[in-house]
């Protein structure tokens, strides 16, 4: 009888597949030859932590540029660390639509920035309660950009700061900043329109 155990293609190794790779193999892999990070994150769902290094030395430097960016460069190590960590548990909901990850990665780093900052909040209350002093930000070191502009940057709310990021740096469209964020492209053209005013408007006073 035939073994009726279906086997990996010839470019994941061959060999049968386990259960959990046969239910994301389906709904990751498209028809034609798979990207690389598509390969490396099916192999990953189906528990080759190894791929993640090939994940990793892509995308890891435009995730850290960001996250300086974004959040500052005290937290952007750990935020692209956690990142990677993330991707490891969730690699099997990557859907393999795009040539490159790096887009559902940012999506993910988004989320870790908005948990970060919903703790930061969290401790700030309970410090309050304490009557302890309020912790205040540190102050960034300079990253590579335009001194005034990352000035500018740093007056937006963090929601504004990683729309225009996506938008004028990455160059994502507002479509897909949409999907990375996971919020209505209304919301996306909104945040980018009080953005770029924030902007004109920073820059205007300093030009006085």
């Amino acid at each position: 009888m035939q073994d009726e155990r279906a086997l990996a293609p010839s470019w994941l190794g061959g060999g049968p597949l386990t259960p959990r790779a046969l239910r994301l193999v389906p709904s990751v892999l498209p028809a034609s030859r798979p990207s690389r990070d598509t390969a490396a994150l099916v192999r990953i769902a189906a528990g080759d932590v190894g791929a993640l290094g090939e994940v990793y030395d892509r995308h890891a430097a435009a995730l850290l540029r960001f996250a300086s960016r974004a959040a500052g460069p005290g937290d952007a190590e750990d935020l692209v660390q956690g990142t990677f960590m993330v991707a490891l548990r969730v690699a099997g909901t990557y859907d393999g639509r795009a040539e490159s990850a790096r887009s559902w990665l940012y999506g993910i780093l988004a989320r870790l920035m908005q948990e970060r900052r919903r703790s930061l909040r969290r401790f700030a209350r309970a410090l309050i309660q304490l009557a302890a002093p309020s912790p205040r930000a540190p102050v960034d070191a300079s990253i590579p950009l335009r001194p005034d502009l990352q000035r500018g940057l740093s007056a937006l709310s963090e929601a504004k700061r990683v729309v225009v990021l996506l938008a004028e740096v990455e160059g994502y469209s507002c479509e897909e900043i949409a999907g990375i964020l996971h919020i209505p492209v209304g919301t996306v053209w909104t945040r980018l329109h009080h953005a770029r005013r924030d902007l004109r408007a920073f820059f205007g006073e300093r030009a006085e």
